[in-house]
């Protein structure tokens, strides 16, 4: 089922979206006037309107756009007593609609790594090896199990197969990272110099609960900006981005910022090297860990 919506015109309006074939052609008209500013374009509508009919003085200020096509409904109607409340045909009525395909969490999980004989396999000295793995949960999946009693963030999913489960991300969570630093290193014998990648920060060697260590914190504390999928020709990749605790700009990704106001993985790599907290209202770190 397709479903639209209603909207007022503004600068943000996607063209594409807009049902009716001529109301579209005449705001695509409108925007070609102001040289494709929408911001022009769709402003300051009383004083500048978009006509549906000028002669008959119709302006255009709200459209039918389309809406999501993969929602599915998580409750019947009731009455306030609880009991179905049926159509004129005699069958129940869904309500509470969400979007399937918007993501509420992904649970990061450390996986055993097999050898060719099914055995766990070791590394070099002798310890044992494991992955990473994400199982991204939609919001719908989340309330149909909350809905069955079960937990929202599912702690032992494959626990049977080895899995151990490190914790969950959501929109707007915090993490503190590791920082690195690039030194020059001069061999003694040769005299050549490298370049190596040094730890300089790390949040598992902090306390950070004490307010002392905000001040090597902060720059290193960032937030939950989104996690999506991405497409590269047969291959998928997952996207995490996170935000600088204190960034105002979701946007900016500039290469010579990054690491500073922003950071992104393109897997699960580095994952188990942050660290999750739980941030209060005045930006005080409450709790370390999952919660």
């Amino acid at each position: 089922t397709a479903y639209t919506i209603r909207k007022e015109i503004s600068s943000d309006l996607k063209l594409d979206k807009v049902v009716g074939i001529g109301i579209r052609r005449i705001l695509e008209n409108r925007l070609k006037e102001f040289g494709n500013d929408a911001k022009k374009a769709f402003s300051n509508l009383d004083e500048n309107p978009i006509w549906l009919n000028k002669e008959k003085g119709i302006a255009i200020k709200r459209v039918t756009i389309s809406g999501i096509n993969n929602a599915e409904a998580l409750h019947d109607k009731r009455d306030k007593e609880g009991n179905l409340i049926l159509d004129k045909n005699g069958k129940p009525q869904p309500v509470d609609f969400v979007n399937t395909g918007n993501n509420h969490h992904v649970a990061v999980y450390r996986k055993p790594v097999f050898d060719k004989d099914g055995n766990h396999a070791e590394d070099e000295n002798g310890n044992k090896k494991y992955e990473l793995e994400e199982n991204v949960v939609s919001f719908y999946e989340a309330v149909s199990r909350r809905n069955l009693g079960l937990p929202v963030i599912d702690k032992a999913y494959k626990a049977s197969e080895g899995w151990q489960f490190l914790f969950s991300m959501k929109q707007n969570e915090y993490f503190v990272f590791p920082r690195t630093e690039k030194v020059e290193k001069i061999d003694e014998e040769t005299g050549e110099i490298t370049e190596e990648e040094i730890v300089v920060f790390d949040p598992n060697d902090i306390d950070l609960l004490n307010p002392d260590n905000y001040k090597l914190i902060s720059p290193n504390l960032f937030r939950v900006q989104k996690f999506s999928k991405l497409i590269y020709g047969n291959s998928v990749v997952r996207e995490y981005v996170f935000r600088h605790h204190l960034e105002t700009s979701i946007k900016n990704t500039s290469s010579v910022l990054k690491g500073i106001t922003w950071i992104d993985f393109r897997s699960s790599k580095g994952l188990d090297k942050i660290v999750k907290v739980r941030v209060n209202h005045i930006g005080k770190i409450v709790s370390v860990g999952e919660y």
